[in-house]
């Protein structure tokens, strides 16, 4: 499980902190919408898989643009 917060997008850019697994442990993301690719990120102190985590995060901001809804300034990616 990995929570995304303070999430915001301009159109060229979508991005959020974000905290894994309940850890305390902020870390920060920012993703091209056009390449869809990570433009920018900050690690999680969270010692256990960083990128699996940068990954959720990533995959669950490119779901909440292409859904067509509102962006909502909070989410939760979850998984088993």
């Amino acid at each position: 499980m990995v929570q995304l917060f303070n999430i915001m997008s301009d159109g060229k850019y979508i991005s959020c902190d974000y905290i894994p697994e309940q850890s305390g442990e902020s870390g920060h993301i920012v993703v091209d919408l056009n390449t869809e690719e990570v433009s920018s990120v900050t690690f999680s102190n969270y010692e256990y898989g960083k990128k699996m985590y940068i990954a959720r995060v990533r995959s669950k901001l490119l779901q909440l643009v292409n859904s067509g809804n509102r962006i909502p300034s909070e989410a939760t990616a979850i998984w088993y």
